[in-house]
């Protein structure tokens, strides 16, 4: 078998590879030989097809697969020999078949880019941190009572956080569009559910008013036949309703799963939940912050076929109930995807890279940490703990996590890494996934 490799491009590989004829036909008559013992001809007794029957009725299908047979089996240790490591499914294209000349094909995949060295220049990093106060536990407390308020009708104009029942029709340029009307409709005003200045265009309105309000659908709306585009709404409004919180008492205490029904305890509770995902966030951030700095730095081209496999999982990951189905998304959304999905290639090939050559192994006593922290949350931690015991995929991510922690930290180790005080309410604003 003789082999040779092009490199059209840093991702790109040719592999041309030429099989001896004898290797095609010996596939060949192995199929023959196996269908001659097999198959089921009238008039013949099982096993007593003569060969030449067998070709004559066979010969076709049995040279298709041994064509395959070999193709697949020669590509496969071609790629071995030439040690290379394809990220794409192959396309191979065989040439014109020869009776009695070799077989010959060119292969044509995607590899991964060769990571040599990666550079990380930083002085100085500012790291966002912050604390936990009274007023962030007073608006956590305030957001779970609204989460359990009674609606309760007021014979006054609509203010900011009232429950508007009303219906609407919107239109443009005088004509109605498709999903611009409604009945019976709730609002909470103040909640940015609709489009700007919708919500506040019912700021004052009365039960029974009606009214035309003239808004412009944002330049980055989901669909695009909206997008950027004037419409008026004619909205008349039903009743307008004021939430009445339930008081902060034992009743609800316990009703949020606190058993002692304490106020104080609960507000304890809510303080560690806080402190918890403050905590998470800041490593996030200077996570964040690092890791753009090594992608700024380390400019890579990645192949598509990687692109398109993480788009796809982070895809997947978004809208669960679709994975494995069909499924439509409007070009802004798969754009999304895609450079989401090529800053993630990216990063993973950096860091597998500094992970190896600073020989960092993950904390055994940290990830087991990790996954305490991760178990306390749930009403059974031991059973979450179990589960990740069990659970192979689960508990690489979390080692992942803790060497990615543990990278950042050797990164840092000749950076000035100064902090900035902010609030709670900041901070947590601009949070992010990692």
């Amino acid at each position: 078998m003789q082999v040779s490799v092009e490199a059209p491009n840093k991702l790109e590989r040719r592999i041309t590879v030429v099989v001896p004829v004898e290797k095609l036909d010996e596939a060949y008559n192995k199929r023959i030989l196996k269908l001659s013992k097999t198959a089921k001809v009238k008039g013949f007794r099982p096993g007593k097809v003569p060969l030449a029957d067998i070709q004559r009725w066979y010969g076709d299908s049995a040279r298709q697969e041994a064509l395959s047979e070999v193709i697949q089996s020669s590509l496969y240790a071609a790629i071995n020999q030439e040690k290379l490591n394809p990220v794409s499914t192959p396309t191979v294209s065989p040439s014109a078949i020869v009776p009695g000349q070799p077989l010959e094909f060119v292969a044509v995949f995607e590899v991964l880019p060769e990571v040599t060295a990666v550079n990380f220049e930083l002085s100085t990093l500012e790291k966002q941190i912050s604390t936990i106060t009274d007023d962030d536990i007073d608006n956590v407390l305030k957001h779970l009572r609204k989460q359990q308020a009674v609606w309760q009708k007021v014979e006054r104009p609509a203010a900011n956080e009232d429950q508007v029942i009303l219906d609407f029709k919107g239109t443009m340029d005088g004509v109605a569009f498709t999903g611009g009307e409604a009945h019976d409709y709730p609002i909470i005003i103040g909640s940015k559910s609709m489009i700007p200045g919708f919500e506040e265009g019912l700021i004052g309105i009365t039960p029974n008013e009606e009214r035309t309000l003239a808004v412009t659908f944002p330049e980055n709306y989901f669909s695009k036949e909206f997008a950027g585009k004037a419409a008026e709404f004619h909205v008349k409004a039903h009743s307008i309703s004021e939430a009445q919180l339930p008081e902060l008492n034992d009743t609800f205490v316990k009703k949020m799963g606190v058993k002692s029904g304490e106020v104080a305890d609960f507000r304890n509770e809510v303080r560690k939940n806080l402190e918890r995902e403050l905590y998470r966030v800041v490593k996030a951030k200077l996570k964040t912050q690092v890791f753009d700095q090594l992608i700024q730095q380390n400019p890579l081209e990645v192949p598509k076929a990687l692109i398109e496999r993480e788009a796809k999982r982070i895809h997947d990951e978004l809208h669960p109930h679709h994975a494995g189905k069909a499924h439509n998304h409007s070009e802004a959304e798969m754009a999304t995807f895609n450079d989401a999905a090529k800053r993630n290639v990216i990063l993973g090939l950096l860091v597998a890279h500094l992970i190896k050559q600073y020989d960092i192994l993950p904390d055994r006593e940290r990830i087991k940490a990790q996954i305490e922290q991760l178990s306390s949350v749930y009403e059974n931690p031991a059973e979450v703990m179990q589960w990740y015991a069990n659970n192979k995929r689960a508990k690489a991510d979390v080692e992942m996590q803790v060497l990615e922690e543990q990278l950042v930290e050797k990164l840092l180790e000749k950076v000035q890494v100064t902090e900035k005080m902010t609030s709670y309410n900041e901070l947590i604003s601009g949070k992010i996934n990692t």
